[in-house]
């Protein structure tokens, strides 16, 4: 059930390619800055094929170690801390990464003998203090700022800033998507026992390791409700369904595994029901002060009330008959036919498969 992530590549890229352009942009500024070159040393170097050089290998190292860093932190305490924490501490690696990145690039460039490197054994020929320290203040702020960026998409949830940017859904349009209703059993007990402020952070435990999974699968968190989670899928092939039912049994996988902590830590083990629908719904950027990307449709509803009859049922994941007729591949799957249920809101009975991870 393991899988590549599309959306680690997608960002790996994005952010490879993002500080190309920054470079580009800092040599575009240098040519404009010759006055605090020291004469003869750099003119030459910025007009020539090498700056070029210097711009890919920096860009792409930089860009790999950015992601790197963004990929080794989500799995540390970092991730847990405030937004303001985060920002700060990345900040700080970032900045340590790129001057690695410039010694990296200045040893390729004296070990293949690559001109004019040559000519600049002493940093201090190089340039004047006015040239060095607004290569460092360009960069510390791009630093920041790309920092910054990133962690605001993350807030808004992968994807959404630039839909918000871009006025993707400022008019409603029709998207075919998949929604996982997840909801954690036992929520009242549970409550009731640890006391709102220990179950508090039950919770925050909980959705802390929902998030591997999300980036895993590719799943958009549509949003928080107390206990429950919403996660989306948007539908362009039928074959990935089976990649949205995949992600409610790696949950269940992790949340398995990690007992012994949710045990030791709050004498509980965690364990979620899911209720699955998916079809066409309207997706539309709600609100004015506080703005939100919000989806519309008969399919939210079926989906909420099919979680609720895994309780009813005593099932783990109930999903509806549309789902169903897209399950192209069901290899390590247990398929059951529960029935026509009549669902809370709807007028017509509707067919309710339930699945199991064998």
């Amino acid at each position: 059930m393991k899988i590549i992530s599309k959306a680690n590549l997608k960002h790996a890229a994005f952010i490879i390619f993002v500080w190309w352009i920054l470079y580009y942009i800092y040599f575009i500024i240098s040519w404009g800055m010759t006055d605090y070159l020291q004469e003869g040393l750099m003119q030459d170097y910025l007009g020539s094929w090498s700056v070029h050089l210097e711009v890919v290998l920096a860009g792409l190292l930089f860009g790999i170690f950015f992601n790197f860093i963004d990929t080794i932190s989500d799995k540390t305490f970092i991730r847990r801390k405030s937004f303001g924490y985060i920002i700060f501490v990345k900040s700080l690696l970032y900045i340590f990464m790129m001057l690695i990145v410039v010694f990296i690039v200045a040893g390729i460039f004296y070990l293949f003998d690559i001109e004019p490197f040559v000519n600049f054994q002493d940093i201090g020929d190089i340039a004047s203090i006015e040239f060095i320290i607004s290569w460092i203040i360009y960069f510390a702020f791009a630093v920041l700022l790309m920092n910054f960026f990133n962690q605001v998409n993350r807030k808004f949830g992968p994807g959404n800033l630039s839909s918000f940017l871009i006025g993707k859904y400022h008019k409603p349009r029709d998207e075919h998507r998949i929604f996982l209703f997840l909801d954690l059993k036992g929520s009242t007990t549970i409550a009731e026992k640890l006391g709102h402020k220990v179950y508090s952070q039950f919770l925050r435990s909980c959705f802390h390791d929902l998030t591997d999974i999300v980036l895993r699968y590719n799943a958009d968190i549509y949003q928080y409700v107390g206990d429950e989670v919403v996660l989306s899928w948007r539908i362009k092939d039928v074959s990935h369904t089976i990649h949205c039912v995949g992600c409610y049994f790696a949950y269940a996988k992790r949340l398995k595994d990690r007992q012994g902590y949710y045990t030791n830590k709050f004498k509980a083990e965690p364990e979620f029901k899911g209720g699955m629908d998916m079809g066409v719904v309207t997706v539309a950027e709600i609100g004015d002060i506080k703005r939100e990307i919000a989806y519309h449709g008969d399919v939210l509803n079926t989906a909420s009330r099919i979680q609720d009859q895994c309780k009813i049922l005593d099932k783990d994941l109930l999903i509806s008959e549309n789902v169903e007729k897209n399950l192209l591949k069901l290899n390590g799957f247990k398929k059951e036919f529960i029935g026509d249920v009549n669902l809370r809101g709807k007028e017509k009975a509707l067919k309710i498969y339930s699945l199991n991870y064998s």
